[in-house]
């Protein structure tokens, strides 16, 4: 609903509230006969694009029909939805059932999977674009203390910036001089080392994501989901897309730690290499890790986003700062959550390179060894560069998301969050 229309919607005197409500009811009444049938509320509802279940709709007559005669007429549909926010079908529907222990359903028509699949795989592509810089440098602070190689190790000292003197400056300062030292030692393509790799990975992941999270709130018989059922589809939505990408994801990471020493030239190279040296199964490295980081990461990010958006957007279609505030808001809240998750699936990904040793034999011994070695603290090395990749790329990601789905004529209405 327009911003402008809710507020003159709010200073509306009483009997233009009433009028408005009055011509939703008539609209509602097909065979006018002064009230509404079940069928005639459900149908009203299913002309707004809106599927009610057929017990919600005698939820509804039920808390309506004061006088018991298995109709509705217009002084009980008025004492019902007088107080709604708004004059909105969707509005009214979603005061009515607040009653109810069901949220509503809406059922938006049928969306072709391409669309879908464009608008996510563009949302990915254009916001890991904007932030691989930032995204390097978390990777290789994530691994610097690994000795993956002495050229490795020691370019990644430099560009990590981790001597103590400027662990004791600002975090900024030291975001940005380590961005500097990357830029000395590798040159401008040096930013934008594994970019390539993480764009065809992240392309088709983004892809994969949104839509199954489109398609997995339609599986589950609703649009509109609560909390719960949010972060159930959301942590679905992100195994899935996890388990088509996650080769290319560990091929990324590869490509990421060179710097000097060049152990692989490029995406089919590393692929070669990697299933000659530890089999198909090394491409699979860190993926029950990676599964349990992702999962929530996804769930939380989603069900933060569409959260907000239900609270504090009074119009469907979102403008490009709200997306990206919101968008800020859900990365930053998901990645403080399973940061360390997510070190120890990148320090399992990259080990064994050139058929090295393994540090660690799983996920546990990773954590352990890692608290043991380096600290509580450890867990969370590449924090700050982290924030700085995960707040603008979430940004950017949701933001697109939202520009593609509205030239793409997408929507998938909001989410209801009742309880």
């Amino acid at each position: 609903m327009d911003s402008k229309l809710y507020l003159e919607y709010r200073i509306m005197n009483p009997e233009e509230r009433k009028e408005k409500l009055r011509h939703i009811f008539d609209h509602f009444d097909k065979d006018k006969d002064g009230s509404l049938s079940r069928y005639e509320l459900q149908r009203g509802f299913q002309d707004h694009g809106m599927s009610i279940q057929d017990d919600q709709i005698s939820k509804m007559m039920d808390i309506a029909d004061s006088n018991k005669n298995h109709s509705i007429e217009w002084d009980e549909f008025y004492n019902i939805v007088r107080d709604s926010k708004s004059n909105e079908i969707s509005d009214i529907a979603e005061y009515w059932l607040q009653y109810t222990n069901k949220p509503i359903i809406h059922a938006p028509s049928d969306i072709p999977s391409w669309k879908l699949l464009v608008a996510g795989g563009a949302a990915g592509a254009v916001s890991r674009t904007c932030t691989s810089p930032l995204e390097r440098l978390k990777i290789l602070n994530q691994v610097q203390s690994m000795n993956l190689t002495t050229t490795i190790n020691k370019s990644a000292a430099a560009a990590a910036s981790t001597d103590t003197a400027q662990k004791q400056r600002a975090p900024r300062v030291g975001v940005i001089k380590s961005l500097v030292n990357m830029y000395k030692v590798e040159g401008f393509r040096g930013l934008f080392k594994g970019n390539g790799t993480n764009v065809i990975r992240i392309a088709p992941y983004s892809a994969i994501q949104f839509l199954s999270y489109e398609k997995y709130k339609k599986v589950n018989g609703q649009s509109h989901l609560h909390t719960g059922q949010n972060l159930f589809v959301g942590g679905s939505a992100g195994v899935t897309s996890l388990l088509f990408t996650y080769p290319l994801d560990l091929i990324r990471s590869r490509l990421t730690v060179q710097i000097h020493e060049q152990k692989y030239t490029g995406i089919a190279d590393a692929y070669r290499k990697i299933v000659a040296e530890e089999g198909y199964r090394g491409l699979y490295k860190g993926l029950f890790t990676s599964a349990l980081g992702v999962a929530p990461y996804v769930a939380i990010n989603f069900t933060t986003y569409e959260t907000l958006k239900y609270f504090f957007s009074k119009d469907k279609n979102l403008t490009v700062v709200n997306s990206l505030i919101f968008g800020a808001i859900s990365g930053a809240t998901a990645q403080t959550i399973t940061y360390p998750i997510d070190l120890l699936r990148r320090r399992l990904q990259v080990q064994g390179i050139g058929g090295a040793p393994l540090i660690y034999s799983g996920p546990l011994d990773a954590c352990k060894k890692v608290i043991k070695e380096e600290g509580v603290r450890g867990l969370y090395k590449g924090m700050i560069p982290c924030y700085l990749k995960v707040i603008p790329a979430i940004s950017i990601s949701f933001c697109v998301y939202e520009l593609m789905k509205s030239l793409l004529g997408i929507n998938t209405n909001k989410i209801s969050y009742q309880t």
